[in-house]
């Protein structure tokens, strides 16, 4: 197992790709935090974990707000007494809507979550990972985050951000032994983006891409468990675009 007796805290855990990662971590030998605002959904998952013979904890934390994720982190580290792998997953897509229809709350919102929460939960754990000389920090972006979309600009430089972000990160903790990596995914099959898109829209863009599949999370949790391990130990500052080959630059 690549990560026996590592603490994994995954944010987002209780659904789509934080929960199939929490659940891959758990399979790969590590003691695993679902940390998720849905406190009941990260309980269950916590529970499949336990069932799969992990050791594993369910706390409830918003990820842009700063004392409940200081809460989060005294917790993790009171109850494992140290954190290995922190796995940035936690975040928001919706509203749709363009640039001068976008309301400043849901600017905000979304700049907040999905890229306020890195720097919150980064700043948190990484002391720990500094005593142990050790740490992998893995954040989820995305693709748009590279290319843009229309009636998304919110999402897009939110995701921009965060690779801007870890990028930087690596930088700064590299002498400590932590590597910092991003994910960016291409739309995968969660309820997030695949909800509000038509079957005939969803071909579609299966037909454009060399590898014409439909994501799961699963294959997006795949390369974080790799990140995560020793084999990439010397990996870090990097943004990796899983996304069937569509958009590729």
């Amino acid at each position: 197992m690549r990560l026996k007796d590592k603490v994994a805290v995954v944010t987002g855990g209780a659904q789509g790709i934080g929960r199939a990662v929490a659940l891959g971590m758990g399979r790969e030998g590590a003691q695993v935090v679902v940390a998720d605002l849905q406190a009941e959904k990260a309980q269950s998952v916590a529970n499949e974990l336990r069932a799969l013979g992990a050791e594993a904890a369910a706390i409830e934390v918003n990820v842009a707000n700063e004392s409940s994720v200081q809460r989060m982190a005294k917790s993790t580290l009171e109850r494992f007494g140290r954190a290995d792998i922190l796995v940035n997953a936690a975040g928001i897509y919706y509203p749709k809507a363009s640039v001068v229809e976008l309301s400043e709350e849901d600017w905000d919102r979304t700049i907040d979550i999905n890229v306020g929460s890195n720097f919150l939960c980064c700043r948190e754990f990484v002391p720990a990972m500094r005593a142990q000389q050790s740490g992998r920090i893995i954040s989820l972006a995305s693709g748009i985050g590279h290319y843009g979309m229309r009636q998304f600009a919110h999402y897009a430089a939110s995701k921009a951000a965060v690779i801007g972000f870890v990028k930087a990160l690596a930088r700064e903790v590299g002498p400590d032994g932590i590597t910092v990596n991003a994910i960016c995914p291409g739309s995968a099959n969660t309820s997030m983006p695949r909800q509000h898109r038509s079957e005939e829209e969803v071909m579609a863009r299966l037909r454009a891409t060399p590898l014409p599949h439909v994501l799961e999370p699963e294959d997006i949790a795949g390369p974080i468990l790799f990140l995560a391990s020793a084999a990439a130990a010397y990996i870090t500052g990097q943004s990796y675009n899983i996304n069937s080959g569509s958009y590729m630059f």
